[in-house]
């Protein structure tokens, strides 16, 4: 498993993002939250511990599921 701090390598950013062109791989980036730094050659660069804990998702309460009953469970003794 990579650690946190690990960086992202280039096929690496190839194969998360679905892109090989580093413009689209930003935009990739930016939409899903995941914060990034652009190199001075264009290309993003962030850890993975950025991709696996994405910015716009920290902080945000997860919604618990909602119990109902088996209805048709409940119909089919009939």
């Amino acid at each position: 498993m990579k650690n946190d701090h690990d960086i992202i390598t280039k096929e690496e950013m190839i194969e998360l993002t679905g892109h090989h062109y580093k413009t689209k791989q930003c935009d990739s980036l930016r939409r899903s939250g995941i914060f990034f730094i652009r190199r001075p050659d264009g290309h993003p660069k962030t850890t993975w511990g950025h991709f696996l804990n994405p910015v716009s998702l920290r902080g945000k309460p997860l919604e618990p599921e909602k119990e109902e009953p088996n209805f048709e469970a409940m119909n089919s003794g009939r």
